[in-house]
């Protein structure tokens, strides 16, 4: 069974600035603890995380340039460490994934004026912007959710993807985080123009489940382009996807079917794997929760993105973990890993940003003997 951290280079970082010396001393306890495979999300969203907001590798390409973070290390050509990182964690015997985030950062605009972001019925945004909201807070919420019927904002992804794994060629892979869309979107013009396009119909004219289909099959065939993408720089990269979502409402797969991540046109992908989250939204019942998940995700290869933060970040409200539940969620999953062969095993999430009982709970609660993802 696989276990490992899921961190970032900025994300709830605060005033740190983590470098080679946070990260290399990780890599030492994970392999004093057993741990395998480390997950690195390369960039922050200031909506969730003030203070750290923008993309955290030098980018090359001009287009990217605007939404640099500039309070990353790792952002700037001449302090850049994250390539050592994934050299020293090779020698250990760790694989590394970067996660990607299909949204876009403040200043994706200059690089792609035409783009278009997922929009409601009523033609506003799909993350509200309250009136009082602050000019910068604005800006990270408007430019947050952008559509993938929208070819600027394709590009963008294909453009961002290109440049962190060009750069960092020797990495395991990369795990990606959405596309998606809601129960009520997307209205932007690049999507009604595609529907009616592919359909002859435009959405108050087309039925529940034909739309169902038809963002599904948008969704895979945008995962598919990237994946060729990815394999096109490296073809012994590992995809994953983060999906999956143990809905307080029970209902998983009307909410996965509106997502547009229903689970047959997410299979013929070809993912590796795929990241339901485990966030503890359902209290008492989030293991029974998840196993549904997982079933419902048959047969894709599951490894569970596990949430054990005590402090939320802004706009993020959900149930504070501690080492009771962390101990709780471990057995669970080992338990779990028995029955079911397609469950992998459990990343843990927000490593930067959680308190030291909750770190000392995961460590005692893993093996040392660990497999790799298959």
């Amino acid at each position: 069974m696989i276990f490992g951290w899921t961190t970032c280079l900025t994300y709830q970082a605060g005033d740190r600035r983590l470098g080679y010396d946070y990260f290399s001393a990780l890599l030492d306890e994970m392999k004093t603890h057993g741990m395998s495979h480390l997950i690195v999300m390369m960039a922050s969203h200031g909506y969730f995380s003030p203070g750290n907001h923008g993309l955290a590798w030098p980018a090359k390409n001009p287009k990217l340039k605007p939404q640099l973070d500039e309070n990353a290390l790792n952002a700037h050509e001449e302090m850049e460490f994250f390539s050592r990182i994934i050299e020293k964690a090779h020698k250990m015997g760790i694989k590394v994934f970067v996660e990607i985030k299909y949204l876009g950062m403040i200043g994706v605009r200059e690089g792609y004026p035409e783009i278009e972001f997922l929009t409601t019925h009523d033609g506003s945004y799909t993350h509200k912007v309250p009136p009082n909201t602050s000019v910068y807070e604005r800006n990270a919420i408007e430019t947050l959710h952008i559509c993938c019927d929208s070819e600027p904002a394709h590009q963008y992804m294909r453009d961002k993807i290109q440049d962190v794994l060009e750069r960092y060629v020797n990495l395991d892979g990369i795990v990606l985080e959405h596309p998606s869309y809601t129960q009520d979107s997307c209205y932007c013009r690049s999507s009604r123009r595609r529907l009616l396009q592919d359909t002859g119909r435009d959405r108050h004219e087309i039925d529940k489940e034909e739309l169902i289909e038809w963002k599904s099959i948008r969704i895979r065939d945008r995962l598919i382009d990237l994946k060729n993408l990815i394999r096109s720089i490296n073809p012994k990269f590992e995809y994953g996807f983060y999906t999956g979502v143990p809905s307080t409402d029970g209902n998983i797969v009307g909410y996965q079917d509106n997502r547009g991540h229903r689970t047959e046109t997410l299979a013929e992908v070809g993912f590796d794997f795929v990241m339901p989250y485990c966030e503890g939204r359902n209290r008492g019942q989030e293991t029974e929760m998840i196993e549904k998940v997982i079933e419902h995700l048959a047969p894709l290869q599951v490894y569970l993105h596990t949430t054990i933060r005590r402090d939320m970040p802004r706009h993020y409200k959900l149930p504070p973990k501690g080492p009771e539940y962390i101990r709780n969620v471990i057995k669970w999953g080992r338990e779990y890993a028995k029955e079911n062969d397609r469950f992998l095993g459990m990343t843990f999430f927000n490593e930067v940003k959680i308190p030291e009982e909750n770190r000392q709970a995961v460590y005692d609660s893993i093996s040392a003997k660990n497999s790799s993802l298959r």
